[in-house]
């Protein structure tokens, strides 16, 4: 028997109730934003070898009904790889059953009234479906059913009950990457897609929905499902306020659909595909239009949501900060009042990854990721607009070359070994802690590893290393004569040692024969003059001593010879 696992996922499930008069707030904790189950009835039980589904009342129970917020793990899915928090908003999410086999069942359900006087009222839901297929027969396959009740005229109301079974043609499923347990299995699964429940003429009655999850009826399959949903009282296409200093008006329809199409109110010139219709200059003021969106693959109904556009006399004011900066290993908080100072007080802020505001941002308080995001606020009238803010996290990025060898005198600029950023300041050390500054960066002339040290303006460093080749130039010689004559004919009359090149003069001393220290200079100005306390030293051979340093190593440089005295 081949194994198959039905991993139901249904987010979002959005409760739009608009009639000519108004709109109308969902029930209470539909969307289980309180982080409880409060007004939901949460059973559970068995589905027996038959297919039937025994489940009783027993409240929550952790592991078969379980609350998700943002900190729940895993954040994705396993077999589709699609968010487990729902991703068009919110705080809460739950999850319907697990992983455990065992022929378990799970069902969660709410019972409202659709308010007296609603002539247009709709529920819109979003799911996903994984499946793991073992080709057992219908009847005993994981599943996932959908049910919309009206509990008023004891029928099912049509376009909106849906019963998912196991089966590798379903439309719209592809093959899933996770690995299963045994290699001859096969997982398919259908990524978010919404469906439409529409309960016009239902006003007054009231309605219950019921989303059942189950294993297989052999026990060795299981099935779990995720549901989340909207507890806005607004209608469900927004964006439809503006106000006098804005130049245009953005209408966002609900998210997930296959299609959309924009209209007149009338219906009768099509204006706009694609979920979001950017109107530049605003309308007049209470002009409607209609979009009529399309569910993938014919599951559900096609709907027509309307909405009016308004104009408002306040002025909305809404500015965000347009770079924000981190170092590595911190977050930046998108959250904080400071990247929205200057804007209105009384806004209502929401944060996404695009730039239509329909994919919401789960931790914006908490970013670890460079890139663009985008900031929503909506005014109490009404009138909103995105702006993006870029997220710099991570030390200033320092890509060294090292220069080519060159040959003393020549020497290098630390500072063109790198291309350097704006808002980056640089500094250059001897040691890899940067604490011992080099003197002049610009001109080196001794071979070793430096260190560029790169500070950003929000004090993120980085520090790297560069390695400099300064051939050396040949060692200092010394040079002197092995007589002299000094009898005042102006030839040769003095003695002294020169030191050639990168050198310089330290000492000269001069002994007898004896070791008696008859000459010494800290000169090469002052030579011997083949005087000994003024009077003519004895002719013979005396022995010099000469100390001097290497200007380029700092080196010692010594050397000595016998000079022969003749008159």
């Amino acid at each position: 028997m081949r194994f198959f696992t039905l991993v139901f996922v249904f987010l979002l499930l959005n409760v739009v109730k608009i009639n000519a008069q108004g709109s109308y707030c969902p029930p209470a904790n539909i969307g289980f934003e309180t982080g409880t189950f409060d007004n939901w009835v949460c059973d559970t039980g068995r589905i027996d070898m038959a297919g039937n589904i025994n489940v009783v009342p027993s409240g929550p129970v952790l592991g078969w009904q379980t609350m998700i917020d943002n900190n729940y793990n895993p954040r994705l899915d396993p077999y589709g790889n699609f968010p487990t928090l729902c991703p068009y908003g919110g705080t809460h999410s739950i999850v319907i059953g697990n992983i455990d086999t065992n022929r378990k069942a799970e069902r969660i359900s709410y019972t409202f009234t659709v308010p007296a006087g609603a002539n247009q009222y709709a529920l819109i839901f979003y799911y996903a479906v994984v499946l793991q297929n073992p080709h057992h027969l219908d009847y005993q396959q994981p599943r996932f059913t959908v049910k919309t009740y009206d509990l008023t005229d004891s029928t099912y109301i049509a376009c909106s009950s849906f019963d998912f079974i196991a089966s590798a043609s379903l439309p719209g499923f592809k093959l899933s990457k996770a690995p299963t347990l045994n290699p001859k299995d096969t997982v398919y699964y259908k990524d978010w897609a919404p469906a439409t429940i529409n309960l016009d003429g239902y006003a007054g009655k009231q309605v219950e929905l019921e989303f059942t999850a189950n294993d297989c009826t052999l026990g060795g399959h299981f099935g779990y499902a995720y549901l989340d949903v909207n507890e806005d009282c607004g209608p469900p296409v927004t964006g439809n306020a503006y106000c006098t200093n804005q130049n245009s008006v953005t209408l966002t329809a609900p998210g997930g659909f296959g299609d959309y199409q924009w209209y007149t109110s009338d219906l009768s010139k099509q204006l706009f595909d694609g979920q979001v219709y950017t109107i530049s200059p605003p309308p007049a003021d209470g002009t409607q239009y209609a979009v009529i969106t399309y569910p993938f693959n014919g599951l559900g109904c096609a709907d027509t949501l309307y909405t009016t556009v308004n104009e408002n006399n306040s002025n909305f004011i809404f500015k965000v900060t347009d770079t924000l900066y981190a170092c590595a290993g911190e977050t930046v908080n998108l959250t904080a009042p400071a990247v929205t100072a200057g804007s209105s007080s009384t806004l209502q802020i929401s944060y996404s990854t695009d730039a239509d505001g329909l994919y919401y941002l789960y931790q914006p308080q908490s970013i670890t990721t460079s890139g663009t995001y985008y900031i929503k606020a909506v005014s109490p009238q009404g009138c909103n607009n995105i702006l993006p803010v870029t997220v710099m996290i991570g030390n200033p990025v320092v890509t060294v070359t090292n220069p080519p060898p060159v040959n003393y005198p020549a020497t290098v600029d630390i500072s063109t070994t790198f291309a350097h950023t704006a808002n980056t300041t640089y500094a250059y050390f001897t040691d890899i802690e940067a604490t011992s500054p080099v003197d002049d960066y610009q001109y080196i002339a001794h071979s070793g590893t430096y260190y560029i040290k790169a500070t950003s303006k929000t004090g993120c460093v980085t520090i790297k290393p560069v390695t400099i080749v300064v051939n050396p130039p040949p060692p200092p010689i010394t040079q002197a004569v092995n007589t002299f004559t000094p009898n005042n004919d102006g030839i040769n009359d003095y003695f002294s040692v020169t030191i050639v090149g990168y050198g310089e003069f330290g000492s000269l001393r001069i002994y007898s024969r004896y070791g008696q220290l008859v000459f010494q200079t800290k000169s090469p100005d002052t030579p011997w003059d083949g005087k000994y306390n003024g009077r003519p030293a004895p002719v013979g051979t005396y022995y010099w001593l000469f100390d001097g340093i290497n200007t380029y190593d700092h080196s010692k440089v010594v050397a000595s010879g016998f000079i022969t005295l003749i008159r």
